[in-house]
């Protein structure tokens, strides 16, 4: 039987992704990182999402619930499904501990991502660290019962660009009151943490950061070594050049422009045949990203202006 559970906890992450590709991943005040496992001290976190900007660092956790949601004043967390009510793990909790990891892992290796300021190291200590629960837009709040210190943290996903633009807002303002009580990260600094992690090893080995330019998830072989192409084609006339890649309520597709079908953007791997793949937004790139055999490769079509959400 179908895994229904997973499937909506998937297509949450993947709608929460598409937000935050869409509206911050061409803005050079942001990177963002999905999906994202570390290791510290032999401890894993799994991160949903992460938002870098230049304050610091936001976790996101999505969460698939489409019923009705509670908290009670202790911070245990309720679901309903079906009229009955069932405790689920703190998603607040679960972040902090992300958190945790997430500043041993970047201390650790300040000195390789970080400059120096009057030749003294800087750190990560003084940097902003901010929680956001995505929950299904379905979901049902009720947030007279829920503790004002919870409830500042949990936004539907159709709210939360919104809500990371009021995180955000102070410190990509300029204002000079801001800029004196917190550090700021340089654009450098930002293409350096944002490499590091993305390369980041689940071994607990950091890949050594040598080039500032964002890269992907996966490994990504250039063209200019014989990567081919990912080529795709409309179900209905066959088209494969007029083809603009799309995301809509079932993940990424491809628009032709001949005949106006739109075609599921999935594939298998071509390197190892696996099917088991995921589609994924890099700017206006499209790529395959194998589970399998760890390989990223890319679409022969490019993201569409014409998007729609």
């Amino acid at each position: 039987m179908p895994d229904f559970k997973r499937m909506a906890g998937e297509k949450q992450e993947s709608q929460v992704s598409y937000f935050l590709d869409r509206y911050f991943g061409s803005n050079d005040n942001y990177r963002i990182l999905n999906d994202l496992v570390i290791e510290v001290n032999g401890f894993n976190s799994q991160i949903d999402h992460l938002v870098v900007y230049k304050a610091g660092f936001i976790v996101v956790e999505s969460k698939s619930i489409q019923g009705s949601v509670r908290v009670n004043s202790l911070g245990e967390w309720e679901r309903s499904y079906k009229e009955e009510w069932f405790g689920i793990p703190s998603p607040v909790q679960q972040a902090a501990v992300q958190i945790d990891n997430l500043k041993a892992l970047l201390r650790e290796n300040s000195s390789e991502l970080l400059g120096k300021l009057l030749g003294v190291q800087k750190g990560f200590g003084l940097r902003q660290y901010k929680t956001v629960i995505a929950i299904s837009s379905s979901a049902r709040l009720d947030r007279d019962d829920i503790p004002a210190d919870i409830s500042q943290h949990i936004v539907k996903t159709e709210f939360l660009v919104d809500k990371i633009k009021d995180l955000t807002q102070a410190a990509n303002s300029g204002l000079k009151s801001f800029a004196k009580s917190e550090p700021r990260f340089t654009a450098d600094e930002m293409d350096r943490i944002y490499s590091f992690l993305k390369n980041y090893q689940r071994s607990g080995e950091p890949v050594p950061v040598t080039d500032t330019k964002p890269v992907a998830e996966h490994a990504e072989v250039p063209k200019a070594l014989g990567q081919d192409f990912v080529t795709v084609s409309c179900k209905k006339c066959g088209e494969t050049d007029a083809l603009t890649a799309q995301y809509g309520r079932f993940g990424y597709y491809v628009v032709c422009a001949k005949c106006s079908t739109n075609t599921a953007l999935k594939h298998g791997c071509p390197a190892c045949g696996s099917a088991s793949t995921k589609t994924r937004k890099s700017r206006s790139d499209m790529y395959l990203d194998c589970q399998s055999c760890q390989k990223s490769i890319p679409f022969a079509v490019k993201w569409g202006d014409g998007a729609s959400s």
